[in-house]
């Protein structure tokens, strides 16, 4: 494979070079930023050379790790690695961007720039994890087309404690044909609702939508960094189509967030709500929990 360095979106996805060794560093062994992450911070530069030196040295389409830095303007803001498998059929995932650069579309364009290449080398499936509680991170692997499969409660001992694991997976004929769907701009509704557990009922038993994600644990308590808490906040998702579920107390507005969809994605789930006799009346009030829904 050839053809680094490549522009993705706002972003530039290329090698690793010795001069990135700083920058490197210096997002590394920001705390927040490895809060979820397997390494400790901070970094000492002699690991950050080390490992700066590895990544230049890595030959891209390899089994094993390749990972490819990402900059903006100039600077190196984060990276995104791929582990292929000795079949060359599968691989993994990891991405991480610098704090100061981050809710700023960086990483969903790095990411798929490194999707659009590695799919065209005929992997057939692409994997990735992440902390339940890293909640941008599963986020973003939504947004890009990836389907939650599994999660692994108390799995990972990490930075002291046990921690919970998102599992989500991505098939190539689900990225190539999402990449071929006529792509606009829609709304992915952030719902203000009263009831979080009451509105879940309603969008899983009426409308038929899976639960994507929501922090729980076997008795439906909600938990937050492991705790119980009141409900918060959840995600449902039904052909692609992503409602987000935010508790406030007498909520009776809809914020409204961008999110890219297809036309046919859009009007499928439209007319499925239509079927089923939701129309904008009693979408935007059920009559459960006293919540709001999208008009």
């Amino acid at each position: 494979m050839s053809g680094l360095p490549v522009a993705a979106g706002q972003v530039v996805v290329r090698r690793f070079t010795a001069a990135d060794v700083a920058e490197f560093t210096a997002y590394r062994s920001d705390p927040e930023v490895a809060r979820y992450q397997g390494w400790a911070a901070p970094v000492p530069e002699a690991d950050a050379r080390r490992l700066v030196a590895e990544f230049a040295a890595a030959e891209e389409g390899a089994p094993g790790w390749f990972q490819y830095a990402v900059e903006v303007g100039g600077m190196l803001v984060g990276d995104v690695g791929v582990c292929l498998a000795d079949n060359r059929m599968q691989a993994d995932l990891g991405f991480t961007i610098a704090r100061a650069h981050q809710r700023r579309g960086y990483a969903t364009d790095a990411v798929q720039g490194v999707l659009d290449r590695v799919f065209a080398t005929g992997v057939r499936r692409v994997s990735a994890e992440c902390d339940a509680r890293n909640t941008a991170s599963a986020r973003l692997l939504e947004r890009l087309g990836f389907s939650q499969e599994g999660f692994r409660r108390r799995h990972t001992w990490l930075k002291g404690e046990w921690t919970d694991d998102l599992l989500f997976g991505l098939l190539a004929e689900d990225w190539h044909g999402a990449a071929a769907g006529p792509a606009i701009f829609a709304c992915r509704p952030n719902l203000l609702v009263a009831d979080v557990v009451a509105s879940l009922g309603f969008y899983a038993d009426a409308l038929g939508f899976a639960v994507g994600w929501r922090w729980s644990d076997r008795r439906g308590r909600f938990l937050h960094d492991g705790e119980p808490h009141e409900p918060g906040t959840a995600l449902v998702a039904r052909d692609n189509v992503q409602l987000m579920l935010t508790q406030v107390p007498g909520a009776h507005t809809t914020r409204l967030h961008l999110d890219v969809h297809t036309a046919a994605q859009v009007d499928r789930l439209l007319r499925e709500w239509r079927e089923r006799g939701v129309t904008s009346r009693n979408r935007r009030s059920c009559g459960r929990g006293g919540c709001t829904r999208c008009g």
